[in-house]
């Protein structure tokens, strides 16, 4: 009942500060995790959701490229991260490369209206491990989001990783949840301190 309360109380309080919410292959970050819970494969983090790794025939907007979509979840229940990947990938690197840059391009002109974007390649020793991130810092709130595609074409493997994610989202309401809870406990213990005859 209180896990309850607290889900509720923070949903409200989120809901006015992130309305702009994004997303990807249909999942949208700051979302409730709890509405995919029959979707997939969940993995707990003791009793709280901490991804779900969605079944192939329950996503919502697959793409062809990719097999595996896990969501991740902030202690309160609400996504921060929207991961797709394809470890077998059957494509040549420059095929992966070309599919990479396409991507980018594409999100980043989807979101150009709404978003100070900042695109750079980061700088891997790997020669074989290419990533580009999009950096997309919202004008009224200044949050920044972050979209990544990754081409790993090392010798063992033939990978590529699309992501969408919020970390600075996750830090603020892991904390916000934390301190709600840590008052509560504070209340109930408060209540159960004896005080007959005083």
């Amino acid at each position: 009942m209180i896990k309850f309360i607290l889900y509720f109380f923070l949903n409200i309080f989120l809901i006015h500060n992130y309305s702009f919410s994004k997303e990807l292959f249909g999942y949208k970050l700051h979302s409730d995790i709890y509405q995919y819970t029959n979707d997939g494969k969940i993995n707990y983090n003791e009793e709280d959701i901490d991804s779900i790794e969605i079944f192939k025939d329950k996503v919502k907007i697959p793409n062809t490229y990719l097999t595996q979509y896990i969501i991740k979840s902030t202690t309160a229940g609400n996504i921060y991260e929207i991961h797709g990947s394809n470890n077998k990938l059957d494509i040549s690197p420059v095929e992966c490369l070309s599919i990479q840059e396409i991507f980018i391009n594409s999100f980043e002109e989807r979101n150009s209206d709404l978003f100070l974007i900042e695109k750079k390649r980061l700088p891997i020793n790997l020669k074989s491990k290419i990533t580009w991130d999009l950096s997309l810092i919202d004008k009224i709130n200044n949050n920044t989001f972050i979209f990544s595609v990754i081409c790993d074409y090392s010798f063992n493997n033939r990978r590529i990783d699309i992501v969408l994610s919020d970390n600075e989202f996750r830090t603020r309401e892991n904390k916000i949840f934390n301190n709600l809870q840590e008052t509560k406990k504070e209340k109930i213990n408060k209540s159960k301190i004896d005080t007959s005859g005083i």
